[in-house]
């Protein structure tokens, strides 16, 4: 089932929660940024799968919050996670006006969900106000929607169970956030497509 969002109020089963999966990421990163940890302090870092940051010889805080982002790894995205816990994330999200998101796990590890739906993932990405979360993105290349909104700004964020789920969020021209979740997953292009779709009809 494909379901999706738009920021400026459009939505098609925009409520429907589905798994995460690594859009939970934005919301990570958002609240690092805001919380007052010093991104310069060195930190160690555990293997997970997906990942850079644990093969790295340095690495402070700052980077598993770029890390995370743009090149969605997992294993400093459970560092941040350690270091802020669960509820911080959550009411990070709360502020952006996400009301179904939640982030109640590390990456890869046993557990229940983390949960989001395309609502929040649209609401969301458009209320964050940090701009190194969008620099991070803008290093981000697991999309085609940049492809298909050439010319345009596209911060854009993917996350994916396959084949469970498949979503991608993204923030287009610093002011529209729209949001395509699949569950099951559906192919890349096809969500990609209609997430660019989303644009052209607010664009026209």
């Amino acid at each position: 089932m494909i379901t999706w969002a738009a920021s400026d109020g459009r939505e098609e089963g925009g409520d429907r929660v589905v798994p995460a999966a690594s859009t939970i990421k934005l919301f990570v990163a958002s609240a690092f940024w805001r919380s007052g940890l010093d991104p310069a302090e060195p930190v160690g870092v555990p293997p997970a799968a997906w990942s850079v940051a644990d093969v790295l010889s340095t690495v402070t805080l700052g980077d598993c919050a770029l890390l995370a982002v743009a090149f969605s790894d997992n294993a400093a995205t459970n560092v941040l996670l350690d270091r802020l816990g669960f509820d911080a994330v959550n009411d990070e999200a709360r502020r952006l006006g996400c009301e179904r998101t939640e982030v109640r796990r590390l990456m890869l590890t046993a557990g229940t969900e983390n949960l989001t739906c395309a609502r929040d993932l649209a609401r969301g990405i458009a209320a964050i106000d940090e701009e190194r979360v969008f620099g991070a993105l803008a290093r981000a290349h697991d999309s085609e929607l940049p492809l298909l909104l050439e010319g345009r700004d596209v911060r854009v964020k993917t996350g994916e169970l396959w084949p469970r789920v498949y979503h991608e969020v993204a923030l287009v021209d610093g002011v529209l956030g729209v949001a395509v979740c699949s569950s099951p997953a559906a192919r890349p292009g096809e969500i990609a497509a209609l997430a660019a779709s989303l644009v052209g009809v607010n664009s026209s």
